[in-house]
């Protein structure tokens, strides 16, 4: 018969124990690893955040809460308990305002979206309202396929689109899908 010295023995035990744990902990690190996908890598609470531009200031945020997600295939961040931006550009008087109850933010795509009552008042005053808006940043465009609301400056003007909008960033070019509302008449035009 073939007998196996204790040396052989021991050797093989060894080999066998470090297959086992290292296979252990490569099992271990994956289990890890998907883990770390499920909670934000950052959070900042009670958030009052100004970007600048050398020093003209271009954008204002607050927000109850930001969850930053940096480890995930596609980073991102989460406004999940909403958020209030004013957008200032050098040019005009009024601010841009975005105000929704969540926000999501995919920064590497420039791809930006709001849900529930969001609301985007114009540098001419004009308000837009709808439960979902995207922005592509690339592109300069909002979007959205739920229903738009528009209310204008001069407080007469209103334009509700039951299919959603594409407009520039600053909505005061857009087109409106399925829409209505209600125009001023101006009885003067008609007597000339």
């Amino acid at each position: 018969m073939f007998k196996i010295s204790r040396k052989l023995s021991f050797i093989i035990l060894i080999i066998y124990l470090l297959f086992y744990f290292n296979s252990c902990t490569d099992d271990e690190s994956k289990k890890l690893e998907k883990k770390n996908l499920d909670f934000p890598s950052r959070q900042i609470l009670n958030a009052n955040l100004t970007l600048h531009d050398s020093v003209y200031i271009k954008v204002k945020l607050k927000s109850p809460l930001i969850e930053e997600y940096e480890f995930t295939k596609t980073p991102f961040t989460l406004f999940p308990k909403g958020l209030k931006v004013e957008f200032i550009e050098r040019d005009k008087d009024e601010p841009i305002y975005l105000m929704a109850n969540y926000a999501k933010i995919i920064e590497s795509e420039g791809w930006y979206e709001a849900k529930n009552n969001v609301v985007v008042i114009n540098s001419d005053k004009d308000t837009l309202k709808t439960n979902h808006l995207f922005w592509d940043k690339k592109l300069r465009k909002i979007y959205s396929d739920d229903t738009v609301k528009i209310y204008r400056a001069d407080g007469v003007t209103t334009n509700i689109s039951s299919n959603g909008i594409e407009a520039t960033e600053d909505f005061k070019n857009f087109k409106l899908k399925n829409n209505k509302g209600t125009l001023p008449y101006n009885n003067e035009v008609d007597k000339e």
